[in-house]
């Protein structure tokens, strides 16, 4: 089941590596061989000079290290990309079950110039995956109090003296108030939802796969599901015009997701160890 042209699935070689490590690598500090990899790449349309050099980026990223055991290659994870796949877990299982109002909001702002180019993308990678907001040039806002979370990550990036945290809280009705169009297109946010529910639905009661459809379908699926930390802040429920259809979506992935999980592993850990 391919989404070819489908505005959910982004077919990017590192994050789809990304997301095979964090749904089927068991342990993860376990090596995959580079020749599985580059397979399971194919199956999405990724040459195999392309999936090389997806492979050294995540070298060069300092998110994996690269083994040679007699005429095999193979790769182990990073500690720090093992941290962010467990944040990353973490963050994908709470998507929409965070309770209570927004009293406490995060405010980060930052002056990484593009001399720091590759620590600022990671940066805010890390604070979009969260759902924070851009508000203006370097400032970022969250309706969560993610102090904690944002001074971790910024002493692992080492970029301490460029960043600064604040805790603050809202004065008055945000929701009444221009701030939540211009921090998050909420109407976008329930309509991908919708979507991906209409989308997913049959695998709710997929038909019989073989191993590797029941990879690539899983795949696709975990991959688009992994958009909405990007784009869906976590209002409380009462400001959040798209937690209907977020709703919707979370119960057809978990439910699909029961379905396809262990196949799609099966076919993950025969192709990538040897």
């Amino acid at each position: 089941m391919r989404t070819d042209g489908d505005d959910l699935f982004d077919v990017q070689p590192q994050s789809l590596l990304m997301t095979t490590f964090g749904a089927f690598l068991e342990p993860r500090t376990a090596p995959v061989w580079s020749g599985g990899l580059v397979t399971l790449l194919d199956y999405f349309g990724i040459t195999t000079a392309a999936a090389r050099i997806a492979l050294a980026r995540l070298v060069q990223r300092e998110l994996a290290e690269r083994h040679r055991k007699g005429r095999h290659v193979y790769y182990t994870l990073t500690r720090r990309s093992v941290h962010l796949l467990e944040d990353g877990d973490e963050r994908i299982s709470s998507l929409g079950k965070r309770p209570g109002a927004a009293s406490t909001w995060t405010l980060v702002w930052h002056t990484l110039p593009d001399s720091r180019k590759a620590e600022r993308s990671n940066f805010v990678r890390q604070l979009r995956f969260h759902g924070f907001g851009l508000l203006q040039d370097g400032m970022w806002v969250s309706p969560r109090d993610y102090v904690a979370e944002v001074t971790d990550l910024v002493d692992k990036l080492g970029i301490a003296d460029a960043v600064t945290i604040f805790r603050a809280s809202p004065s008055g009705d945000v929701a009444s108030g221009p701030l939540l169009g211009h921090l998050w297109q909420l109407d976008q946010v329930a309509e991908r939802y919708r979507h991906f529910a209409s989308r997913y639905a049959p695998l709710t009661r997929p038909p019989r796969m073989s191993p590797r459809e029941a990879f690539v379908t899983c795949t696709e699926m975990m991959q688009s599901f992994r958009s909405f930390a990007d784009i869906d802040p976590e209002l409380p429920e009462e400001w959040a015009t798209h937690a209907g259809a977020r709703e919707e979506a979370i119960t057809v992935y978990w439910e699909a997701l029961g379905r396809l999980r262990e196949p799609a592993a099966t076919h993950f850990r025969e192709l990538t160890r040897t």
